[in-house]
């Protein structure tokens, strides 16, 4: 197998990396009781989110989690998959993630590591998932995270991710998950507000519209398959009127027929996507 091949950081993107895992390493210990938020938008987002990338997943794949943060998503993998691996730019989000699964009697090995720089052997994974975290990547270093993506899945291997969809923002400046870290669209920044030193930290933030997702798949030899707008309702209403159980459940109903239905699907508060490498 063709071992991975090390790509040196132009100053730009080095920076970028290193503001990010700054932020991060400060936030890690207080990172869950940020994410996810409490409003039914988020219990909304979460659900979906969870439905689509838990719901490709089997017992007999082999799954990389890329940007796993604190576990989020990496420990319910392990309850799915015959191997879960979580990788990160961060310590601290790694050790609070490792104590996690500990105490789940969860399966994990977490690395730490680069999403542009992964530190696997072609063709080790079946399937690779990432939400929350390829926004982080510099528009410069895209192509080349997608093309490590494509580089350590199996022929036939899926791509599963969750991106902010900049095809919403072009609508609308709605902020609806998890608030307390506020997406500066037009400065291309996440804002994480109520720190626990009270300091506001920032981090480069980048949304994908669908045709630049798609795109990058291609380019990255991999095949679009499917495409799911997240929220395409429950990001136009307000809170207080989804806290209404009756309401949650017709919108609920509503998002499962439209989010995989275009225009519907392309005008999602996020975009929830699978790619598939040619067998």
């Amino acid at each position: 197998m063709t071992q991975t091949v090390h790509r040196p950081y132009n100053g730009r993107t080095a920076q970028t990396k290193e503001a990010i895992r700054q932020v991060y390493e400060f936030i890690s210990t207080e990172y869950d009781d940020r994410i996810p938020g409490l409003t039914p938008a988020d219990r909304r987002f979460i659900d979906t989110e969870l439905d689509f990338i838990l719901g490709r997943v089997g017992p007999e794949d082999s799954v990389l989690d890329l940007g796993c943060g604190t576990g989020r998503l990496t420990i319910p993998l392990a309850g799915l998959a015959k191997e879960v691996i979580g990788l990160d730019l961060c310590d601290g989000m790694l050790a609070v993630a490792r104590r996690k699964a500990a105490e789940e009697g969860a399966d994990i090995r977490f690395d730490q590591g680069d999403m542009c720089d992964l530190p696997y052997p072609d063709d080790s994974f079946d399937v690779v998932t990432s939400t929350l975290a390829l926004m982080h990547i510099p528009l410069e270093a895209r192509g080349t995270a997608f093309a490590e993506i494509a580089r350590v899945l199996r022929p036939g291997g899926r791509l599963l991710t969750g991106v902010k969809n900049a095809a919403f923002e072009q609508l609308t400046r709605a902020d609806r998950f998890a608030t307390v870290d506020i997406t500066d669209v037009d400065n291309k920044t996440l804002v994480f507000t109520g720190t626990r030193d009270g300091e506001q930290r920032e981090a480069p933030w980048f949304s994908f519209t669908p045709d630049e997702l798609e795109e990058l798949f291609s380019d990255a030899g991999l095949r679009p398959a499917r495409l799911r707008g997240n929220c395409v309702v429950a990001a136009w209403m307000a809170d207080q009127i989804l806290a209404d159980p009756g309401i949650y459940s017709i919108v609920e109903r509503l998002e499962t027929a439209l989010n995989e239905t275009p225009p519907f699907s392309r005008f999602g508060y996020y975009i929830l996507a699978e790619a598939v490498k040619p067998a």
